[in-house]
């Protein structure tokens, strides 16, 4: 073979290699982030071996609970702290709060005129302050899951313009393996200029419904934009974001 052919021939291997190369090579997911270095792809799965299975016989569902989560400190000087999780029942209006037991704040934080650092201890009578004061559906730091019967499809529609917002309408019903429905929502209506939401259904992806035809109950939850309950997103390398496996959990008993 002639000289020139040969280094033709090795030339082109040379440039043709680092093209190639990154779809022969099986690489770890990448650890990317968004605002805050908030975690968006986690490489480990979690474990939930040392989770805690909540079970509401009055309300009948059964959900599983990690035992701490990250906490808020806002004082000076600010450091990650771990809260435990915990359970505030509300059966006689059809509600359970999961949330943080605790968390830290100071007036004023941030500035030259910031307070003594307190430890704000969370109830079930704090929740229902709020609420009362901010029509809010989530809680600081927690969720409120709503159990309602439903006797069918109609009374989940009615409960859903009822809650989230008149002109929410079922998009899609998602069965599960377990016979239940996840249910996704959207807006009726014209969409207004720069509203990314069609109508006044405004919850995006932060909710979630599950309707189970067979026990004639319904699950809502807001969850809210930002996770709630999670491990330190600063460190990377170890966080785990605990939602998802939180919902997935979920049954109706």
């Amino acid at each position: 073979m002639k000289n020139w052919i040969k280094a033709l021939i090795i030339a082109t291997i040379i440039i043709t290699i680092p093209t190639f190369l990154p779809f022969l090579i099986k690489k770890e997911p990448e650890i990317k982030s968004i605002d805050q270095g908030l975690v968006v792809n986690v490489k480990k799965p979690v474990d939930t071996s040392s989770w805690i299975e909540y079970y509401n016989s009055q309300l009948g569902f059964l959900i599983k609970i990690p035992p701490e989560s990250h906490g808020v400190y806002r004082c000076s000087p600010r450091k990650a702290i771990s809260v435990p999780v915990k359970v505030f029942e509300d059966n006689s209006n059809n509600a359970v709060y999961i949330a943080e037991e605790y968390y830290y704040d100071a007036h004023n934080y941030g500035t030259d005129k910031e307070g003594e650092c307190e430890k704000i201890i969370q109830s079930l009578e704090s929740f229902k302050e709020v609420a009362k004061e901010t029509e809010a559906q989530k809680p600081f730091l927690g969720w409120k899951i709503i159990i309602n019967k439903t006797k069918d499809e109609e009374e989940v529609l009615k409960y859903i313009k009822e809650n989230f917002g008149s002109q929410c309408i079922i998009q899609s019903e998602l069965l599960k393996e377990n016979g239940n429905y996840e249910i996704l929502l959207i807006g009726e209506g014209k969409k207004a200029e720069g509203d990314p939401w069609y109508g006044s259904c405004y919850l995006g992806f932060a909710y979630k419904i599950i309707y189970s035809p067979d026990k004639q109950k319904m699950m809502s939850v807001v969850l809210g934009q930002e996770g709630t309950f999670q491990t330190n997103p600063e460190e990377p390398s170890t966080y785990q974001y605990y939602e998802d496996e939180m919902l997935k959990s979920f049954k109706f008993e």
